[in-house]
């Protein structure tokens, strides 16, 4: 399958640099998830540091959330101003730098903060970012977004890791946190030459917009696959410990499984979508995902609900590359806004997945709730044929 290729005129970087412009796109991707990665991984200790509750920690987190989703839209309206590499470089560098403002927190206030202005850094890098893979995918004129968001998962397993490594050898909160930025500020500086620059036009024009047309199907999906994630990435430990009685390790092992599962077919994805079209993509990552619920649910064991997260982390690996890149190719709409529309939502899904999980447990109970994200990985089956193809027609 290939994809139309690119039409911006301001397009300054030769066909022959493409594969630098390319490895810029990879390392802001990997950067981007070192950097969630190790936030992800600071969470236990600024909830001993400023001891704070569970519900308290979770309006942190929410604040993430929202910051992310309150900026996408406008970041999106700018990038169609000037261009994703401008709109990816700041907002790569002030995401770095954001992520150390936790690490100064004394208070619950200051800590939410800082959460809120971290997590809109990182909404603006989301969109941005994706816009310039978009424009990177269409000059390439292969589908290659999926090694993108490939880049995307190492990055968070490398910034845990490193972070685990770290707090192992007795670093405090602060200092890890100045070292992630750091490093991550060398990596956007060193690819910074190499990201590329277009000028991009819409047909539609660059104002704000609701979402309308194929993007609404695409931002539904999208809303769909990560609500999905997000409910698998914070209980698939908890339910295989609680629900299979597995020990710990082993409840930690089916979210390893998912997120390793995941990273692996990523690298794998363009590959697939070559062969098989976004559509049958999408199709076969909802029907993996629901099998590999129906199994995880319907065999409550450790190790066939271990296997069956793995196969949702299959089914979900390449479905929101694919959606991502169409909605920065869908006729009469800007690239970073198509990709803005579709990721607000989708943020909005991943924030909402994990909650509505946790009250439907405790109102019919674990299993059955998990058991209803089979209802949403069969929606993306039956409305990807009807979002993907009029989205570039």
């Amino acid at each position: 399958m290939e994809i139309p290729r690119l039409g911006f005129k301001n397009l300054w970087m030769r066909h022959k640099d493409l594969p630098l412009a390319r490895v810029a796109a990879s390392a802001i991707f990997f950067g981007n998830g070192f950097g969630i990665g190790t936030w992800a991984a600071q969470l236990p200790r600024f909830k001993a540091a400023l001891g704070l509750s569970d519900g308290q920690l979770s309006l942190a987190l929410l604040a993430f959330a929202l910051g992310a989703i309150v900026l996408m839209p406008i970041v999106g309206w700018v990038t169609a101003h000037v261009g994703s590499r401008t709109t990816t470089l700041v907002a790569a560098f002030a995401f770095a730098a954001a992520l150390v403002l936790p690490g100064l927190a004394t208070s619950l206030p200051f800590f939410v903060a800082a959460s809120l202005l971290a997590g809109a850094c990182n909404g603006a890098m989301d969109v941005s970012m994706n816009t310039n893979a978009t424009v990177v995918e269409r000059a390439w004129s292969q589908p290659i977004m999926s090694s993108f968001h490939a880049f995307f998962s190492l990055g968070g397993l490398a910034g845990a890791a490193s972070s685990g490594l770290l707090i192992s050898v007795g670093l405090d909160i602060l200092p890890t946190l100045l070292l992630a930025c750091l490093g991550m500020g060398a990596l956007f500086l060193a690819v910074s030459f190499w990201t590329l620059n277009e000028a991009e036009k819409a047909t539609d024009g660059h104002g704000f917009a609701w979402p309308r047309g194929a993007i609404v199907g695409l931002a539904f999906v999208t809303m769909l696959c990560l609500l999905v994630e997000g409910a698998m990435a914070d209980w698939t430990a908890i339910y295989l410990q609680t629900v299979t009685g597995a020990s710990l390790e082993t409840a930690v092992a089916g979210f390893v499984g998912f997120s390793l599962t995941m990273t692996i077919c990523r690298f794998m994805g363009d590959f697939v979508v070559r062969r098989l079209g976004r559509i049958r993509t999408v199709q076969l990552g909802g029907l993996l995902a629901a099998l590999g619920i129906a199994l995880a649910m319907g065999v409550p064991q450790p190790f066939p609900a271990t296997i069956g997260f793995a196969l949702v982390g299959l089914g979900l690996a390449n479905t929101v590359p694919v959606l991502f890149s169409t909605a920065g190719e869908t006729k009469g709409v800007a690239p970073s806004i198509g990709v803005a529309m579709v990721a607000t939502l989708g943020y909005a899904g991943l924030l909402l997945g994990p909650p509505l999980i946790g009250f439907g447990g405790d109102a019919i109970g674990l299993r059955p709730a998990l058991s209803l994200l089979i209802i949403c990985a069969v929606t993306i089956i039956l409305l990807s044929q009807r979002t993907l193809r009029p989205a570039t027609v």
